[in-house]
C-alpha cells in the first residue's frame, strides 16, 4: 500500500502545480483498496479525459439544463370531474380531454366552470411540493385543448377570471408564489383549440387555419408579457404548418428571449426535444432534451380512478420507480418534468404529495447524485448508470447483483481516492483491474443500501476522468478505429432512433518530446455529397463536404500528445440542432506522422 501512497501523493502534487492541466495522470497499479488506501488507475501514463459531459456552450440552452428537474402541473375545469360526467367513468382517453371523450355540452361544462372556486388553491404549497421534491421549476397549463384560458385573458370570455367561481388569475399567483421560493417558471400552451376546431381526441392532429392564428398569437402574448421571466414554453399538439410553428416559436423568442421552446411546437422550430408522453429513453441523449412524465401515466389531470392506486403499498413503488427513471434521464443528459394533477379545488391529493416528498426523500439522502450533477462518458452498465459532481463519480445502482457481489465500471481514468455508500460513509471494497488497470470493480454487500435508488459514491484525485475500452493507442502516430470502436450520439428526436454524432478515441504515446502534433484525418464510409460535414479531433476542427470526405483524408487538424483524445463528425451546419448525421461512417484513420 505504501507504493500507493507514493504515486497518490506524486500525483497529487503534479495537478496542484497545474502540470496536468486540470486531469489526472493515470500510473500503473492493480490490487484492491478501501477508505483511505487509494488505488491508482493504470492507462501506460496517459492523460484521460474528462468524464463529465459538460452543458451546452449556448447560454441560454446551459441555464435551461441547469434546471434539471422540474413539476409540470395539469389543472383546469376537467380536474373538477376527475375523469367522470354524470356518475359515469370516462372509458377512454386522459382525464383532461374529458370533454371530448365523454361528448360533454359546453353549456355543462361551463356550469362545471361555475361551480370552480378552487378553495384549497394554494400556490404557495404547491411551490413548496414541487421544491421539497427537488424540483427547480414549474410549468402550469395556460389552457389545455378544452379551450379554457386559466388566465385573465381579453380574447375570450371563455376563462377562468369570467367563467369560473375563482374569479382570479391563478397563473399571476403561481408565477409570484415561485420566484418568492426560488424556483423557475413555465407554462404550458395547447395549440389546437375545441372553441375553435372539431375535436379530434385520438390523435389532436387538427390543422391550424390561418384564421386561428391571429388569435393564438393574441393569447401568447398576453401569457409571455404578464408574469415576468418564463423559463419554458411547452407547446402542445396539432398540426400546424412549418410557418405557422416558426411564428410562434418567434413570438416567444420574441417575448421572452430566454425562455426554451419544446419541439411540440413541431416542425424542428423548438429549442428542445420531448418525446413522447411517459417517454424515459433507455440510451444516453445528445442536446437539449427532456422527459415529461405523469405520476399516473394515464392521468396528466387528476384522476379519480380506481387504477390510479393511491393505497399505502403502492406508495414506495411509486417512489422507487420515479426515482429511478429521475436518474435515468438525468444521467442520460436530459431534464426530467413530472407531472401531477391537482384536484379541482386546487388541492394536490395526498398521495401524489407523497410521491413528491418521497423523491424528496432520496434526493436529501443522496444531494450530489442528481441536482447538479452531470451525464457521463462511461455509459451505461448492466447494474445502471453513472453521474459525475465534483471530484466524484456517483454509481446509480438500478439492478443491485442478488446476494451481493461485484459490479464494474470500465474506463475509469483517475486514481480512487475511496469507495462509500452514498449518504452514510460506509467503505466498500474495491479494485482496479484490467489490462490497462482502468476497470473498477466494487464488492456491493448481499442487500440494497437504499430502497428506492442504492448510490455508491466513487471519490477520485481531481475531476473524474475517463480512458474508454475501444481506445486506440500507439506511438506510431497512425491511428485507426474500426466501425466497432466507433460510439455513436444519439439524437432525442425520434426516441433516439438515429445518431447526431460518430466518435473514436485515440492516444499517441509517443515519448519524442512533441507535445502536439498536426494530423489528418480519413472518415470512411457513405456520406452525402453536398452536406457540409464537421471532423473534430480534440478542440480542432475542420468542414468538409461529403464529397471532399469520400475523395481522402482532410488536414488542418492538430491533437495532443500523450492524451485521449476524441475524433468525431457530424453536421456541420444542421437545420435543427437534433438533425441526424446522415451518414454511414466504417472507419476513422486519424494520421500524426
Amino acid at each position: 500500500m505504501k507504493r500507493h501512497a507514493v504515486v497518490l501523493a506524486v500525483l497529487g502534487l503534479l495537478v496542484s502545480i497545474g502540470v496536468m492541466g486540470g486531469t489526472a495522470m493515470a500510473a500503473p497499479s492493480s490490487g484492491a483498496g478501501t477508505a483511505g488506501h487509494p488505488v491508482a488507475a493504470a492507462g501506460e501514463g496517459i492523460k484521460g479525459y474528462l468524464a463529465a459531459i459538460g452543458r451546452s456552450a449556448d447560454p441560454k440552452i446551459a441555464a435551461w439544463q441547469k434546471l434539471q428537474f422540474g413539476m409540470f402541473v395539469h389543472w383546469g375545469i376537467y380536474s373538477n370531474h376527475g375523469g367522470f360526467y354524470q356518475g359515469q367513468q370516462q372509458k377512454i382517453g386522459y382525464p383532461e380531454q374529458i370533454k371530448a371523450w365523454m361528448n360533454i355540452p359546453t353549456s355543462d361544462y361551463l356550469n362545471t366552470a361555475a361551480s370552480f372556486d378552487a378553495e384549497k388553491f394554494d400556490p404557495q404549497q404547491w411551490c413548496a411540493t414541487a421544491k421539497a421534491a427537488g424540483a427547480k421549476y414549474l410549468v402550469l397549463t395556460s389552457k389545455h385543448h378544452d379551450g379554457f384560458a386559466m388566465w385573465n385573458t381579453h380574447t375570450t370570455d371563455y376563462n377562468i377570471t369570467a367563467a369560473s367561481a375563482l374569479r382570479r388569475d391563478p397563473i399571476a399567483e403561481l408565477s409570484r408564489a415561485c420566484r418568492s421560493q426560488g424556483l423557475g417558471f413555465g407554462l404550458y400552451f395547447s395549440i389546437i383549440d375545441w372553441t375553435k376546431q372539431t375535436p379530434k381526441p385520438y390523435n389532436n392532429t387538427n390543422p391550424i387555419p390561418a384564421d386561428m392564428m391571429p388569435y393564438i398569437q393574441s393569447q401568447l402574448r398576453e401569457i409571455l408579457t404578464r408574469y415576468g421571466t418564463l423559463d419554458e414554453i411547452w407547446f402542445d399538439m396539432g398540426a400546424p404548418t412549418a410557418e405557422q410553428s416558426a411564428a410562434m416559436a418567434a413570438t416567444v423568442h420574441r417575448y421572452q428571449p430566454t425562455a426554451m421552446v419544446n419541439s411540440r411546437v413541431w416542425n424542428d422550430k423548438g429549442d428542445f426535444e420531448v418525446g413522447g408522453d411517459n417517454f424515459v429513453p433507455a440510451k444516453q441523449l445528445q442536446g437539449p432534451w427532456q422527459s415529461a412524465e405523469s405520476v399516473f401515466s394515464f392521468c396528466w389531470g387528476y384522476c379519480s380512478w380506481s387504477r390510479a392506486d393511491r393505497s399505502a403499498a403502492n406508495l414506495p413503488v411509486k417512489v422507487r420507480t420515479l426515482v429511478n427513471h429521475l436518474f435515468t434521464v438525468i444521467s442520460g443528459g436530459g431534464n426530467y418534468l413530472l407531472n401531477v394533477g391537482p384536484k379541482g379545488d386546487g388541492s394536490i391529493d395526498p398521495f401524489d404529495a407523497a410521491v413528491f416528498s418521497g423523491i424528496g426523500a432520496w434526493n436529501q439522502r443522496h444531494p450530489d447524485a442528481v441536482l447538479d450533477a452531470s451525464a457521463t462518458r462511461y455509459g451505461r452498465q448492466a447494474w445502471g448508470d453513472s453521474t459525475v459532481k465534483g471530484d466524484a463519480i456517483y454509481l446509480g445502482v438500478q439492478k443491485w447483483p442478488a446476494g451481493g457481489g461485484d459490479i464494474r465500471l470500465p474506463g475509469v481514468g483517475s486514481p480512487v481516492r475511496s469507495v462509500t455508500v452514498d449518504g452514510t460513509g460506509t467503505a466498500l471494497p474495491y479494485r482496479m483491474q484490467g489490462a490497462d488497470g482502468t476497470e473498477l470493480v466494487v464488492t456491493l454487500p448481499s442487500q440494497p443500501t437504499d430502497p428506492d435508488l442504492p448510490v455508491i459514491k466513487v471519490s477520485t484525485v481531481g475531476a473524474p476522468l475517463v480512458i474508454p475500452e475501444t481506445l486506440v493507442r500507439g506511438a506510431d502516430q497512425l491511428f485507426t478505429i474500426t466501425e466497432t470502436g466507433l460510439t455513436a450520439t444519439y439524437s432525442p428526436k425520434d426516441a433516439g432512433a438515429q445518431a447526431l454524432r460518430q466518435t473514436g478515441w485515440f492516444a499517441d504515446t509517443a515519448a519524442d518530446g512533441s507535445e502536439r502534433r498536426q494530423a489528418s484525418v480519413r472518415v470512411e464510409g457513405t456520406f452525402a455529397p453536398g452536406t457540409a460535414y464537421r471532423v473534430r479531433v480534440g478542440d480542432s476542427s475542420v468542414v468538409a463536404t461529403g464529397a471532399q470526405l469520400s475523395a481522402g483524408p482532410v488536414a488542418g487538424l492538430s491533437y495532443p500528445v500523450g492524451e485521449v483524445t476524441p475524433v468525431s463528425i457530424e453536421l456541420a451546419d444542421p437545420d435543427y440542432f437534433a438533425d441526424p448525421l446522415d451518414a454511414t461512417v466504417t472507419a476513422i484513420t486519424v494520421d500524426g506522422r
